[in-house]
């Protein structure tokens, strides 16, 4: 989807019924460059090639209208506020949100400068007020301002979220409350949460913090999944985006910013989708760096921090023309994701691979020199298969909506065994609301950090919500 804007009061809206005819998106065209010929390029100043600009506390904030063309009388640099709430509707429909609202009058001005006839140019104002008295939530200023007979437009977004403590290296959450016999225990334990993004919103899980110190209980955030599909026509393996996932796609900022800046990673599983291509059937290990390129296209756009490796359902036999190769195919994979995003994380769900830590390749490397934090299939209890060490390991797992009760558990096993994670699959957003999950959770986290968890901050709905 690549989409020009339009600047008049149509904006947005006849890209409705166009954008969502292709499964692999490419983000937005910058919404601040002129749709028309002659039309005002609007601007922050600050930084004027941002598509839009992205406001989380009070400030000024100066933007600069050009034209193409002279003016032909003098004037002032005008809002035009008869069509703001329409443009909010149409933005949210056309990136498939509801959360954005109207910036309210009272938390903000506009000042607009005069110009002369014969500018080209003239600037404007907008002071942004009053933000710890707003609500929760998301909120947008769309610019739509006048200078002469030409429009010009930028949008605004004010983001209010709860207070919180981001982790850091400098800011961690606590060690447990004695070394349950585990002297070499230097980090804090970390838990990871799966969402299934076809039933929930991913941004609940920031929102689950530890009660006094306020730090988010997750430090690592996977959204389940993206897939691994195969485009007869490239003759290639893409990166596939299902409808659920567009809107994260959209608008990382509204999605995977908040998270990222509690400093919770977030990452994204890969998984295979019975088209007969998966981790095994790399024929070579530059197939393998060609679609670790298509990844990182991605991690770049959305700003994720890496992926997660889950190898189920390739139906292999669906594409004869693509043998399985064994175990160094997905060394392979593994090799070109370290190679191509040195700097990203690779995580695996311990589950369905068949390789074990004797396993190398060409390199002399194993798998757990590629692999950062790994983690057991829930409901199993077994060290890594791939011999990653016990502290990037998490030996007992679970799946939340057949029993998050058992969150305690596998804090206690995960301790007693000197691991270092717990991992959590798709935590129920019915359960988030009814107060069960801060309930099972805390049983956990008092064992982990010596704190109660808390539920802090709006619920976002989720698919599944009703």
């Amino acid at each position: 989807m690549k989409a020009k804007y339009i600047v008049l009061g149509t904006l947005l809206s006849v890209a409705l019924s166009s954008c969502e005819k292709d499964d692999k998106i490419t983000l937005p065209a910058p919404e601040n460059k002129a749709a028309v010929e002659g039309d005002i390029q609007l601007y922050n100043k600050a930084n004027p090639s941002g598509s839009e600009t992205e406001i989380y506390q009070n400030g000024v904030f100066n933007f600069v209208a050009k034209t193409s063309e002279k003016v032909s009388e003098g004037g002032t640099l005008a809002l035009n506020e008869l069509e703001l709430s329409k443009v909010v509707a149409n933005y949210n429909t056309f990136k498939g949100t509801k959360d954005y609202t109207l910036l309210p009058q009272a938390n903000y001005t506009f000042e607009g400068n005069s110009y002369a006839a014969g500018a080209t140019e003239a600037e404007a104002k907008i002071t942004i007020k009053n933000y710890n008295a707003l609500a929760q939530g998301d909120y947008m200023l769309p610019l739509k301002v006048k200078m002469g007979t030409k429009e010009g437009f930028h949008i605004i977004k004010v983001h209010r979220d709860a207070d919180y403590v981001a982790l850091s290296s400098t800011s961690k959450k606590p060690l447990p409350p004695d070394s349950y016999n585990c002297p070499n225990r230097t980090e804090p334990m970390k838990m990871v949460a799966y969402v299934e993004t076809n039933d929930w919103d991913i941004r609940n899980m920031g929102q689950f913090v530890l009660e006094n110190s306020k730090k988010p209980i997750f430090d690592i955030v996977i959204a389940f999944a993206p897939n691994m599909n195969y485009d007869v026509k490239q003759g290639k393996r893409v990166l596939h985006f299902n409808d659920k996932l567009q809107p994260i796609v959209k608008d990382p900022n509204k999605y995977i910013k908040p998270l990222k800046d509690r400093g919770i990673k977030v990452l994204m599983t890969i998984l295979p989708n019975h088209q007969g291509v998966g981790y095994f059937n790399f024929q070579n290990y530059q197939e393998a760096v060609d679609f670790a390129k298509e990844c990182k296209t991605y991690a770049d756009k959305l700003g994720i921090d890496g992926f997660d490796i889950d190898e189920e359902y390739a139906d292999y036999y669906k594409f004869p023309e693509k043998p399985t190769v064994g175990n160094k195919s997905i060394l392979w994979f593994m090799r070109a994701m370290k190679e191509v995003m040195p700097n990203k994380l690779l995580t695996l769900y311990d589950y369905g691979h068949g390789l074990y830590g004797s396993t190398t390749d060409d390199q002399g490397k194993e798998a757990k020199d590629y692999i950062d934090y790994s983690w057991a299939n829930y409901w199993e209890q077994h060290g890594s298969y791939i011999g990653v060490p016990k502290e990037k390991y998490g030996q007992y797992s679970i799946e939340a909506n057949s029993g998050l009760y058992a969150a305690s558990y596998s804090a206690q096993s995960n301790l007693d065994g000197c691991y270092g994670l717990v991992m959590i699959f798709n935590i129920n957003g019915n359960s988030i609301k009814s107060g069960r999950t801060t309930r099972d959770l805390s049983n956990a986290t008092r064992l982990l950090y010596g704190e109660e968890c808390i539920f802090s901050g709006k619920y976002h709905k989720g698919h599944r919500d009703k």
